[in-house]
């Protein structure tokens, strides 16, 4: 995104005249919308403002601000760049399908979910580890009660079995 199209702050004539180019947009992220109520509002800020808000659990102040991030988006598109490589073959074969925006998302994306599945490796699995020797008895407790009861739901109270 560019230093001026970030700058520059969504008003009533720019939301209109892009109005065009961000129906799709805004139908595609809020799919509780339909196309008809939309055009209704006749590309008025306010009123597509507060369609959103009616229709959906969020503030105008909060669908103001993702609309205005999506025409932002629509306006000037962010650009790949330069010297960043692929990690795949497969996201290369990618780069002709999708469009810029959408593999500057699916790049942050892999990135949060690398992170997470660290965090979850090194911090949960050790902790939890550290719970169960901490507290054995209660571990073995707990092991022992939950075995009772599945072993009760697969064979019954009946214990005595016909010979």
């Amino acid at each position: 995104m560019s230093d001026d199209t970030a700058s520059r702050e969504l008003s009533q004539s720019a939301f209109q005249e892009s109005f065009g180019k961000l129906s799709p947009v805004i139908l595609a992220e809020w799919q509780q919308l339909d196309a008809g109520a939309l055009t209704a509002t006749g590309g008025e800020l306010d009123k597509v403002v507060a369609l959103i808000a009616e229709r959906t659990a969020h503030t105008k102040v909060l669908v103001r601000r993702q609309l205005e991030e999506l025409w932002q988006v629509t306006a000037e598109p962010p650009r790949r760049r330069k010297g960043a490589t692929g990690a795949s073959r497969l996201r290369d074969n990618l780069h002709a399908v999708l469009p810029d925006a959408a593999d500057e998302v699916l790049q942050e994306l892999e990135q949060r979910t690398a992170e997470l599945i660290r965090e979850l490796r090194g911090g949960l699995l050790k902790d939890t580890r550290t719970r169960v020797k901490d507290n054995l008895l209660f571990s073995l407790l707990v092991t022992l009660g939950l075995g009772f009861i599945v072993g009760v739901i697969f064979t019954g109270w009946n214990f005595r079995r016909d010979r």
